[in-house]
């Protein structure tokens, strides 16, 4: 007797299946072909119509699985990359930066070159004038500097401020003016003026008084018979 060969489709059904106990053994199957396109298989028992739909189900999961993997194309996801800061800048030549008070003017600072990046306008190779009540009263120097145009501050670094009248000189590490303060601040100072220096951590200047406090290790040196 010639063994049944078993196709791809009759092996996947026979392992869905579970065996049955205690029954005697089917009859050789033989497949059983009506027409052209209709195939019936009698290893299967009639009655048994549970099984087919889910041999028929595995067939159609596995077609569409097949189909979804290797056969329909999907887009590539492409990684975008990260998204910068969103900034204005400006740039101008030779311009100056002007805060007016109630009182008239308080400084102005020009450079010739100015960058502005939203609400700061970033300067360099400072050269300016701070007043009080309008009228000047130091003539500013800066190696840089910021202007922080919401809350109007001023912020330099390497600082030369000389006195327009008495020629007193202040040099300091960073200078700070902020907003509607009515005095400036200084850090790291060294004053020199008529017949005296003198070194600090911190100046105030006080600039509707006209006066300046120096606090944090203050030296003090006269020079005697200088003017």
């Amino acid at each position: 007797m010639t063994s049944p060969t078993l196709t791809p489709r009759a092996f996947t059904l026979f392992l869905q299946q579970p065996a049955p106990k205690e029954k005697p053994l089917l009859p050789p199957w033989r497949p059983e072909v009506s027409g052209t396109c209709t195939t019936s298989w009698s290893m299967v028992p009639k009655g048994d119509s549970g099984g087919v739909l889910l041999f028929l189900g595995s067939l159609a999961l596995l077609g569409l699985l097949v189909g979804y993997f290797f056969v329909i194309p999907h887009p590539v996801a492409l990684q975008e990359p990260p998204a910068e800061k969103e900034r204005t800048t400006i740039l101008l030549e030779e311009a100056e930066v002007t805060r007016i008070g109630t009182r008239g003017k308080e400084w102005t600072l020009r450079a010739p070159h100015i960058e502005k990046q939203g609400d700061t306008v970033v300067l360099s190779s400072i050269a300016g004038t701070l007043f009080s009540e309008g009228m000047p009263l130091y003539e500013v120097r800066a190696l840089r500097g910021c202007v922080l145009l919401g809350t109007q501050s001023v912020f330099l670094e390497g600082v030369e401020l000389r006195h327009v009248t008495t020629g007193e000189q202040f040099l300091g590490r960073e200078l700070r003016w902020q907003g509607e303060q009515k005095a400036f601040t200084v850090e790291g100072v060294r004053f020199i003026g008529q017949g005296a220096r003198a070194e600090c951590d911190e100046l105030v200047y006080n600039v509707a008084e006209k006066k300046a406090y120096l606090r944090g290790n203050v030296v003090v040196r006269l020079e005697m018979g200088k003017p």
